[in-house]
């Protein structure tokens, strides 16, 4: 089903050079996660060319008239179309899986252990950025949520950033494991007041119980006119005077993957949510 409702060609932009490419991205049809360096391989008038996509799953080719488009990666099932389509999904090839050793740091992480989460550092924002981390659902599945918690923060030695207000929201999971739409009506304005490590946003009035696909939490920074001041110098430079998250140290099999959207005008790296390399510090508490 979400191969037909795909059916249509990739997105198309002019290159710096003026030639016209086209841009879409590879998941895995069950997880819903960006897979990497994936083989393209283009037929287009006898002659063959390759791509690969990168972290992200994605990849560019030039928009010539193509004959077919072969699709594979260790693991998954090699699919053959003859066009190009935006989003490729690529099942599971049991058949290789077989004869793979599979060795226990490979599977899917739904814990960091404790030494893992003494490795944090901060990470900062600028306006109307929006960072959200996946929550799968758990064993606690039929509890209502009861707090959004985040470890809001100062960042690069300016102090009292952590002081600055923020919104949150819950989304849905779409149906390649992004972001998709807030659940409550209106984003939820906070304001740390305290020295406490978490931030605890109270939620348990909207009785939200986490689906079967999982949910997402969202932090949200405001528009650049709701702060007093715009721009602040640090030890890193000026930073936007906004809060700041802490996060820990990107783990690829670790399930709680995090995303940021970033309103600008940078091709590719704006408007779009982007699979990031750490593990935002969020998180839900259960009544």
């Amino acid at each position: 089903m979400f191969l037909f409702l795909q059916n249509i060609f990739s997105q198309e932009r002019l290159h710096k050079n003026n030639n016209h490419i086209i841009w879409g991205y590879v998941y895995s049809s069950d997880k819903r996660l960006p897979i990497e360096n994936v083989n393209l391989k283009i037929y287009s008038n006898n002659i063959s060319k390759y791509f690969i996509t990168d972290e992200n799953g994605k990849f560019e080719i030039p928009n010539n008239t193509i004959d077919s488009i072969e699709v594979s990666s260790l693991g998954y099932k090699k699919r053959i179309d003859k066009k190009i389509l935006d989003t490729i999904y690529l099942d599971n090839d049991q058949n290789q899986l077989s004869e793979v050793i599979i060795k226990p740091d490979t599977k899917i992480k739904n814990h960091l252990s404790f030494f893992e989460k003494l490795n944090s550092f901060e990470t900062n924002f600028s306006w109307n950025n929006k960072a959200a981390i996946f929550i799968p659902k758990s064993n606690k599945s039929n509890e209502y949520i009861k707090n959004l918690i985040f470890a809001v923060s100062d960042y690069g030695g300016v102090k009292n950033l952590k002081y600055l207000p923020f919104k949150t929201n819950l989304y849905t999971v779409d149906s390649i494991g992004l972001p998709s739409k807030p659940i409550l009506n209106e984003d939820i304005l906070v304001t740390k007041t305290d020295n406490e490590n978490w931030t605890k946003v109270d939620v348990s009035k909207s009785k939200i119980i986490i689906p079967d696909e999982g949910i997402f939490v969202v932090f949200i920074i405001l528009e650049e006119k709701n702060y007093k001041q715009n721009f602040i110098n640090s030890k890193y430079g000026k930073i936007s005077a906004v809060p700041a998250l802490k996060a820990y140290k990107y783990d690829d099999q670790y399930i709680r993957k995090s995303y940021l959207f970033r309103e600008c005008n940078y091709l590719d790296k704006c408007n779009i949510w982007l699979l990031q390399k750490l593990h935002y510090m969020i998180d839900v508490e259960y009544n």
